[in-house]
């Protein structure tokens, strides 16, 4: 309602959707609520600003959030001040629920936090040639400067300068100049192994899942480099495992083979290794666990959330364990500066459960990504903005 009442966009919509606030009684009638689709914050279709509640001159605003432009077509959301501590603390709550640190050593003295990924403010940087909007900021750099609340991590993305010397005498660019920091990763886990068993810490490793298969499958493997550490944690997020992410491209990643390398070059257990899955368009993050059963990462709604998997072709929600569709997520949290408490994203996800997880227990429905949606007519989000 406060949406309707706050912007004239999305009040049209709902009179246009013939939707009645009294109709929603249960959690079922969620799927009543008019819906904005991923593809309609993208910047190409040009509605971003109109589906702001609040004006960009509100001491409130805080930043546009951009996307990893994987396609070429970033999205673009506003954020307020609220919205990025709500943001901030929904990170920080998948952390400590799914990466299987005690908690009391989710902190910088007692964890090495290792990050595959640039620092937060390269990352700003890199947002800045994305789109000319300002004030902005990466969605990633955003979740990156959170996890600096609770650790400290190492960020492993290095300027090399002689590297930097080679690309721009053969190249004229230094994209070629940036590497991973290996030798930093290698002097630190050796350090720590080195110390008596009850003065070593837990070591943390999280970021680009591109970045960390190269690390694991190029450099440790051709270095025939293998560690010890059933202790250790794995992380990933952001997705990439089509082989497409941000402006790269490389071959597929197999999860199951992922989880396999991580097993076998770090030493961890398949249990300490975790993926991290959201989208720009809202302020939920989602946390999961590894499942031997399914040979995938389940991933868990949160209670400040809820999901609907809504049919490809119809866009009905379906309730059915076991169907496959698009998913939708809803919240009237973090939602301040933006419409954005109900967004279908073109995701294909299964529904693995409902209101608890089967495997951890966890409150909640539970869901597998099977992967997105593109380049089929009538069915991407893509063409689903058409349809608003």
């Amino acid at each position: 309602m406060e949406s309707i009442e706050s912007n004239s966009f999305y009040k049209e919509f709902a009179i246009k959707e013939k939707f009645n606030m009294d109709d929603v009684n249960q959690m079922d009638d969620l799927a009543l609520i008019p819906f904005i689709t991923a593809a309609t914050f993208k910047e190409s279709a040009g509605m971003f600003k109109k589906l702001l509640k609040i004006p960009l001159e509100s001491p409130e605003f805080k930043t546009w959030n951009v996307s990893s432009c994987t396609t070429g077509d970033p999205s673009l959301v506003g954020r307020s001040l609220d919205d990025i501590e709500f943001l901030a603390s929904m990170t920080i709550k998948c952390i400590y629920e799914f990466i299987p640190i005690p908690m009391e050593e989710h902190n910088q003295y007692e964890t090495i936090s290792m990050n595959f990924a640039p620092n937060v403010t390269f990352l700003n940087r890199i947002a800045l040639r994305y789109t000319d909007l300002r004030p902005v900021k990466l969605y990633t750099s955003t979740l990156n400067e959170i996890t600096t609340k609770i650790t400290k991590p190492k960020y492993l993305i290095k300027f090399f300068i002689f590297k930097a010397f080679k690309e721009i005498i053969k190249r004229r660019s230094l994209v070629g100049a940036f590497g991973i920091n290996a030798k930093h990763v290698i002097k630190t886990i050796n350090k720590n192994s080195s110390k008596p068993a009850d003065k070593q810490k837990n070591i943390s490793i999280g970021g680009s899942l591109q970045l960390l298969n190269t690390f694991m499958n190029k450099y440790l493997k051709e270095a025939d480099i293998k560690f010890d550490l059933p202790n250790s944690y794995i992380t990933t997020g952001g997705g990439g495992w089509s082989g497409h992410k941000s402006q790269l491209k490389y071959p597929p990643i197999e999860k199951t083979q992922f989880v396999s390398d991580c097993i076998e070059f770090f030493g961890t257990k398949f249990e300490n290794i975790t993926d991290m899955y959201g989208f720009t368009e809202t302020p939920i993050v989602f946390g999961s666990h590894w499942s031997d059963k399914y040979k995938e990462f389940i991933f868990h709604c949160p209670p400040q959330a809820r999901i609907i998997i809504r049919d490809m072709n119809t866009l009905d929600p379906l309730r059915n364990v076991g169907d496959k569709g698009f998913l939708e997520v809803l919240t009237p949290f973090g939602v301040a500066a933006s419409v954005n408490h109900a967004v279908l994203v073109d995701d294909l996800v299964e529904l693995v459960s409902k209101n608890k997880c089967h495997e951890c227990d966890y409150e909640g429905d539970t869901f597998i990504v099977k992967g997105r949606i593109e380049d089929k007519e009538g069915l991407g989000c893509s063409s689903l903005v058409e349809w608003i």
